[in-house]
């Protein structure tokens, strides 16, 4: 219990806050007495030392142990390879991957949003987050480098500026795993682009308008992801549907409508702008789809032909996910809490101990997931649409068994 005596000080501190504040005010008010006058009698402390020379720890990246000693698991059961990739863009420029294809090891396609001049400064801590604001400037971000083809030592190979026309802003970029002919498809703001497996040829397109629309008056088509089933059929998730094609373009059924219940999904915005239903992933097999209703924070599960079978509640923002090869679990990207997670697919559960990611722009570190991939070697490559990057993992020979994402489903 307060005293007397407590009580009196704490009213006196007060007291005399308020007329400190009162007297403050009424320098500003006399004529001559400016905002410089008062600055003059109340100079600025010293200087602090630059962050940077004040704590080098900033800029520390190596999290490996030493003679079995220290180190940390920011980066789960891998290891990042700080040089991979070499950039397509440099002196301060970056290129950045929205979505990985790996058509063979020597053979990494990523689509992205062009280059921009990073504004990250790559280190730890609240020095990070000074760079968040306004969008940056036009001269501080470039088209070019849309569609970048990398060999497994992060070299540049191919840039495929020559499409940039049609690909106005891209998302995914897959082949098809039922084609012979393994033909790639990209996800666009305007549709889907289907190019030849070199990329030299453009093969088809499906339109936005030629989709038909739940509600002409407000059309909403956009392609975040995709998947196939096994017939060849296209499923594209984005905005409030899931959009059923056939292997020839046509268009079949949409699924979904905008909402929180059973079969509906979480819409903001319109466009890429706006925020709906992110990742896909089709099981032929078991005749399941999955949605990421990142919206809504959860999974949906549907069969083949729309119908709702369950959904998984409470994972925050699902953005990427991918099916295991063997279609027992999913592995979920979420892209507020930058976790990877893994599930049993058939039930829904959190499989325990799973959960890997750590938040940052430092290498090893995740600020936006938005694809992951990973390749024979089990090497994990991942998409940053915030961080505006793409980095390359190892798995270490004593990561947790249950974290290592290993080979995926196509």
């Amino acid at each position: 219990m307060r005293t007397d005596t407590t009580m009196k000080s704490m009213a006196k501190g007060l007291l005399l806050a308020v007329l400190g504040s009162v007297v403050t005010a009424c320098l500003f008010l006399v004529p001559g007495r400016s905002s410089e006058a008062v600055a003059a009698q109340n100079p600025p402390a010293p200087p602090i030392p630059g962050a940077f020379a004040a704590n080098p720890n900033l800029r520390h990246n190596t999290w490996t142990p030493v003679n079995g000693k220290g180190g940390q698991e920011v980066s789960g059961p891998y290891e990042v390879v700080k040089t991979w990739p070499q950039q397509a863009a440099t002196d301060g420029w970056t290129t950045n991957a929205e979505g990985i294809y790996l058509q063979s090891p020597d053979r990494i396609i990523s689509v992205g949003r062009g280059t921009r001049k990073s504004p990250w400064p790559n280190v730890w801590g609240p020095a990070v987050f000074r760079a968040l604001g306004p969008d940056l400037p036009p001269d501080a971000q470039k088209r070019g480098s849309t569609v970048v083809v990398y060999d497994r030592t992060g070299k540049v190979i191919e840039s495929w500026d020559q499409w940039q026309s049609i690909l106005p802003d891209v998302q995914q970029v897959q082949a098809n795993p039922y084609d012979p002919e393994r033909h790639l498809w990209i996800a666009t703001g305007r549709g889907v682009v289907q190019l030849t497996r070199d990329g030299k040829s453009h093969v088809n397109t499906i339109d936005a308008a030629d989709v038909p629309q739940a509600d002409p008056k407000k059309p909403y088509f956009v392609v975040e992801h995709f998947a196939w089933a096994s017939n060849g059929d296209l499923f594209t998730s984005g905005g409030y549907q899931v959009h059923r094609f056939s292997k020839d373009g046509k268009h079949l059924a949409a699924i979904g409508k905008p909402g929180s219940g059973p079969g509906e999904f979480g819409v903001v915005g319109q466009g890429l702008a706006g925020a709906g239903i992110h990742g896909v992933v089709v099981d032929s097999t078991r005749n399941r789809m999955y949605v990421a209703d990142r919206v809504n924070s959860r999974i949906q599960v549907f069969d083949l032909s729309g119908k709702f079978l369950d959904l998984w509640p409470n994972i925050t923002a699902p953005y990427a996910i991918r099916l295991t090869r063997d279609g027992r679990f999913l592995w979920v990207a979420d892209g507020y809490t930058m976790k990877f997670q893994k599930y049993d697919a058939l039930g829904g559960r959190l499989v325990p101990g799973s959960t890997w990611g750590t938040m940052g722009v430092s290498p090893g570190t995740f600020w936006g997931i938005h694809v992951f991939v990973t390749d024979a070697d089990g090497n994990l490559y991942v998409g940053e649409d915030l961080a505006f990057r793409i980095q390359k993992f190892t798995p270490r020979k004593d990561g947790n068994p249950e974290q290592l994402i290993g080979a995926l489903l196509e």
